[in-house]
């Protein structure tokens, strides 16, 4: 990955982070964090990972963010110096869920070590 990829990436998280926390959107408002970006090689598509805050409606949170795409992607525009915005597209980030379910397992071995003591 180049350079200006990573620049990219980083500032597309950014600009999309501070936008999601801007909307009124119920739906994301404080529940919704921006994981990561990644873009494509030519620049054309950019998948903002994001995680949803535990117990919240993982649908609602993704609806409201598809509904909030084309503002974010204009806010995007306005704060880059790209050629052409990338565009859009997000993806829950898996990656928050299975660190849960792995301090869930080690919690639950701990507690079973203490118990057979």
């Amino acid at each position: 990955m180049s350079d200006r990829t990573r620049k990219v990436e980083s500032q597309l998280k950014e600009i999309v982070g501070e936008e999601l926390a801007g909307l009124s959107d119920p739906r994301i408002q404080g529940l919704v964090t921006v994981t990561g970006v990644r873009v494509s090689p030519d620049l054309g598509q950019a998948t903002v990972f994001y995680s949803v805050l535990q117990g919240e409606d993982e649908k609602a949170a993704h609806e409201g963010l598809q509904s909030a795409a084309g503002r974010v992607q204009a806010a995007v525009g306005r704060q880059t110096r790209l050629r052409r915005t990338p565009k859009l597209r997000f993806e829950r980030d898996t990656v928050v869920d299975r660190a849960l379910t792995i301090e869930a397992a080690l919690r639950e071995v701990r507690t079973n070590d203490h118990t057979n003591d």
